[in-house]
């Protein structure tokens, strides 16, 4: 009796030490976290994404590429299923194990089972920073693109606008459309994907970003329509460096805007107000009248207010962009894209799928140092008129002097 006792004892001991060792290796995942944002210097982090980066990621972006379907889609799906399955055998097992050996040995079995998950996320958690966690540490691009900010006038940001509006409405003439006078994409997915990896690739050595210049295939999403209610256009895949797509509807104001910005999170810009600067300069700048009316819609419409609030604040007197009859044909291209995006405000369910989608994009952000999380999409608008001022308007003054 008393040998059995003592069994008993060191059994729950060894299962209680068997308990504690799991900390270690959630200290050490917390670890990976944290630590790189605490000791990596900005220059480390640059020389990082430059020139290592680049060198990691092509295994995972060649293996990428050779598919033409969303890997991340597929494991996702399937995974879903397998797991589902694998969860219903193991509390079938664990009841089993409860009733005919006792709750040790099933403790046992679930530390084992704990400790498994805890290696994957370790794995998945080097994995994560190799591939995009130590990006965000970089140099902003924005920085780069414009070697100085200052304090602007209203004439600028005016200036700006009308510079955005007239590119916008210039690269919407050269579309065509269809009966409804709605204008779309001017090629095929896989040709918009091909043309947003060139343009970024000349964006990054005309402005000196240091992005890879491997190639990535970006794709479509299959369940695009259900993966709509995320209100989700876009996702950058870092375990597989795959960058995804939704193409239920490619519109043509918002898709290459999106394209690029994953392609520039592939290529080695993590922060999402970096991807996004780059996304929409690379499409002012293409040859494709869809990607510069796409690139110039998003300044203009994200610029508009601003300036509308500076001219009130100034007393001045705003030329009436949306009203011009110019501007019916955007307007068209707008109510289109509404009404498609109208689909997925239908009820309960697909509102909180959306503000879960969005609470948890809002977390993971932060948790990677971007204060403000989602609001970090949204390139703040001083950017704009810094760029048009050094970039545009300098360049004007020197061919025009």
């Amino acid at each position: 009796m008393k040998k059995e006792y003592k069994d008993n004892r060191h059994s729950v001991k060894g299962l209680l030490f068997k308990t504690a060792l799991l900390i270690l290796p959630v200290i050490h995942i917390l670890l990976l976290l944290m630590l790189p944002r605490m000791v990596l210097s900005r220059a480390a982090a640059d020389f990082y994404s430059s020139r290592i980066f680049p060198v990691i990621a092509f295994p995972l972006d060649s293996l990428s590429n050779l598919f033409y379907v969303s890997l991340t889609e597929n494991i996702i799906v399937v995974g879903s299923i397998f797991l589902l399955i694998l969860l219903v055998f193991g509390i079938v097992s664990g009841i089993k194990t409860v009733r005919r050996k006792g709750w040790r040995p099933f403790f046992t079995s679930l530390i084992k089972v704990v400790a498994v998950l805890l290696i994957l996320a370790d794995t998945g958690v080097r994995i994560f920073q190799l591939m995009h966690g130590l990006n965000y540490l970089r140099t902003p691009a924005a920085g780069r693109m414009v070697t100085e900010t200052m304090d602007h006038t209203y004439e600028d940001y005016e200036d700006t606008l009308t510079w955005a509006y007239q590119g916008m409405i210039a690269a919407r003439y050269e579309l065509g459309e269809d009966y409804l006078g709605v204008a779309h994409m001017q090629s095929s997915f896989p040709d918009c994907v091909d043309d947003a990896n060139l343009l970024i690739n000349s964006v990054s050595y005309y402005y000196d970003l240091d992005m890879s210049v491997n190639y990535v295939r970006s794709k479509p999403v299959a369940l695009s329509r259900i993966w709509g209610y995320t209100h989700i256009a876009g996702a950058y895949d870092p375990l597989l460096g795959e960058t995804n797509i939704k193409t239920d509807y490619i519109d043509v104001l918002h898709f290459p805007v999106t394209l690029c910005h994953e392609i520039a999170h592939a290529k080695g810009y993590a922060r999402e107000s970096d991807a996004n600067t780059i996304a929409v300069i690379s499409c002012i700048l293409s040859d494709r009248a869809d990607f510069r009316y796409a690139g110039y819609y998003y300044i203009f419409i994200n610029l508009y207010g601003t300036v509308r609030d500076y001219a009130e604040h100034e007393g001045r007197e705003l030329p009436e962009y949306t009203s011009y009859p110019a501007f019916e044909m955007v307007r068209r291209d707008m109510i289109a894209f509404n009404d498609n995006y109208h689909i997925y405000e239908t009820g309960v369910i697909a509102d909180l799928i959306a503000e879960f989608s969005e609470d948890a994009n809002n977390a993971f952000l932060e948790a990677n140092g971007q204060e403000g999380g989602t609001d970090t999409y949204v390139v703040p608008s001083n950017f704009y008129v810094d760029y048009f001022c050094e970039r545009i308007q300098v360049t004007d003054n020197e061919d025009n002097p």
